[in-house]
């Protein structure tokens, strides 16, 4: 009767393991409706597979592949590799996740400000965003740790007057001081109507602050250079400072 037992819970943990591994991917997408999660086209198993089209909260993925991972399930944690393409985009990035924390490695992303949920971006702005980002970690959906880079391509705005700003890119240290409250990274624009240089802060209290100097280049449009003029005074070098901040 003793080792009836052993062989009896072994057959049981490898019918469940047997179960978990070819449980098809539309019986666990299904369930996640409520969540924001609409899916269609899906194939493979919840392990390995592959949705056509993937929506989350408005935002359209496009077709999804992933690859989960077993072993960080037994402490708790989701770990999977995803790829999502788009005719206009991609994301590529290893996901781990916990109950109230997401940890990003490796992600790489080109995707138009379109792609984002309605009022995740001002109205009437397109542009492409590029994120190269050595590692991201949000708590309760806020930035707590980011190395890499953040990228904003060929703004152009507002929808009534639309004109070219130009691209920016935020420069996120792998290496930060340990003093700093949140994250904080290096603002510049990579070529526009605008010099930019200042600096990007996404403080612990979910308060967003950019600050630093801005001046117009020679060439930029005139009501571009009018608009400038009337931030503040300039320095000698004809910069002018500039501040936004907005608590989300």
């Amino acid at each position: 009767m003793k080792r009836i037992w052993p062989l009896a819970t072994l057959g049981i943990v490898a019918f469940v393991a047997f179960g978990l591994a070819t449980l098809p991917a539309k019986v666990v997408l299904a369930r996640l409706g409520g969540y924001g999660v609409q899916a269609g086209g899906i194939t493979g198993s919840v392990w390995r597979g592959t949705a056509q089209v993937l929506q989350v909260r408005g935002a359209n993925l496009g077709r999804v592949t992933w690859n989960l991972h077993a072993l960080p399930l037994f402490i708790g944690r989701l770990s999977v590799d995803l790829r999502a393409t788009r005719s206009d985009g991609s994301v590529q990035a290893s996901l781990s996740a916990s109950p109230s924390r997401l940890r990003f490695a490796d992600l790489n992303a080109s995707l138009p400000l379109s792609a984002f949920p309605p009022g995740t971006i001002p109205g009437g702005w397109v542009g492409t965003l590029v994120l190269r980002l050595d590692k991201l970690e949000l708590a309760n959906g806020w930035p707590t740790t980011a190395s890499g880079t953040v990228e904003v391509i060929d703004v152009t705005g507002p929808a009534n007057k639309p004109t070219n700003m130009g691209r920016y890119k935020v420069t996120f240290p792998s290496d930060p001081p340990p003093t700093v409250d949140g994250v904080v990274g290096a603002l510049s624009d990579t070529g526009g109507p605008l010099e930019v240089s200042g600096t990007v802060h996404l403080k612990s209290d979910r308060t967003f602050l950019a600050d630093g100097l801005v001046k117009a280049r020679p060439d930029a449009p005139s009501d571009v250079a009018q608009s400038i003029q009337l931030i503040a005074s300039p320095d000698a070098e004809g910069r002018r400072p500039f501040s936004l901040e907005n608590h989300m």
